[in-house]
């Protein structure tokens, strides 16, 4: 029940976004340019691609095995391999869900691949430029993540939030690390795990073994190490 009211709320979402002028209301393709209208043509409704369906931009139901939009996507995309060129703004569905643009909403699949997102990647594999909320998988690359990394293992560049998982990396951490290895170049979090290592930190490493490779009490200490600089007290 829960699941057909979100689904039932993306479709009165969609229903309430204005067709553009000249947008067609559907299409059915077989193998584009094998289509009923034109690639450059723009879709507001409902998108059928049996094999392969190509449009200038999407704006409401889209289903098929193969689905391109070289603009932007708004509503709700499923299919085995969907490929937005723009952005995307809703619900992308399917085995690989590729938006190269900016993602406001959610990518699930086997492997989830955006420019950048706010809001959710769920699959085995997920991979962004940039992200502002949710990745949760196998594994989860990211070039920053602002907010939480789940997963086995997890990537970033700028970490600010959390990393959970069996492996956590991360250039630099405003966050806090909690798994068996974490490692990042500088921490100013915590570091909750088997291994922890830090090139330096303002916080506190937690684990059987934590190494600070620079102004830490110890370069290596079991259970507990931390920063020899001493923190303002408005510096929690």
């Amino acid at each position: 029940m829960k699941r057909l009211l979100i689904f039932a709320v993306l479709l009165a979402s969609i229903a309430a976004v204005p067709a553009h002028a000249g947008d067609k209301p559907l299409q059915i393709a077989l193998f584009s340019p094998a289509q009923i209208f034109a690639p450059e043509h723009s879709i507001s409704g409902l998108r059928l691609s049996i094999l392969y369906g190509k449009n200038a931009n999407m704006t409401g139901l889209d289903c098929g095995l193969v689905s391109e939009t070289t603009g932007d996507l708004v509503g709700i995309q499923l299919g085995l391999v969907g490929i937005v060129r723009g952005k995307t703004e809703g619900l992308q569905w399917g085995v690989v869900p590729v938006t190269k643009g900016s993602l406001n909403g959610l990518q699930c699949g086997f492997g989830t691949v955006s420019g950048h997102f706010e809001g959710a990647q769920l699959g085995f594999v997920n991979v962004t430029g940039a992200m502002n909320g949710l990745q949760m998988g196998f594994a989860n690359v990211s070039g920053a993540t602002d907010v939480a990394q789940l997963g086995l293992a997890n990537v970033t560049g700028t970490a600010i939030g959390l990393q959970c998982g069996l492996a956590n990396i991360s250039g630099d951490a405003d966050a806090l690390q909690l798994g068996g290895l974490n490692i990042t170049g500088m921490s100013t979090g915590v570091q909750f795990g088997l291994l922890n290592v830090t090139g330096t930190t303002t916080r506190f490493q937690i684990g059987l073994i934590n190494i600070i490779e620079r102004g830490g009490w110890l370069p290596i200490l079991p259970i507990v190490n931390g920063s020899r600089a001493r923190r303002s007290p408005n510096t929690y």
